[in-house]
């Protein structure tokens, strides 16, 4: 995960993102813990209270989890429900899509360029 100190997204936001990205590309697995606030501020040059911040957020949206007295971890995702989720978000991007004139071959021609790129792994 990088953090760019020039970017007007505030620095929280970065590292939630940053956060999710890592997980969706498998970077980071479920139950795999994450860095102490104060590690994560350490070595990303922040504030502490950006990454507590950014933390408090993950874990509303139920992607990490703290263990008091242990740490903060990825939460173990049941993968059917995720599974769900996911088929959910992206039936709303295909709806979008259509109302703005994207064509199903257009899709389909993005998702086989992602797939050539490994943009996405099985």
């Amino acid at each position: 995960m990088q953090i760019d100190h020039g970017s007007r997204q505030p620095y929280y936001a970065q590292i939630v993102t940053g956060i999710e990205q890592d997980i969706a590309h498998g970077v980071l697995q479920s139950g795999e813990q994450l860095p102490s606030v104060r590690e994560m501020a350490r070595q990303h040059l922040l504030n502490p209270n950006m990454v507590s911040k950014a933390y408090k957020r993950l874990e509303t949206q139920q992607i990490i989890e703290t263990v008091p007295g242990k740490g903060t971890y990825v939460k173990v995702v049941d993968s059917t429900l995720f599974r769900q989720e996911l088929r959910e978000q992206f039936t709303q991007i295909v709806r979008l899509a259509g109302q703005r004139g994207v064509s199903i071959a257009e899709l389909h021609g993005w998702l086989d360029q992602m797939g050539e790129n490994n943009e996405f792994s099985d």
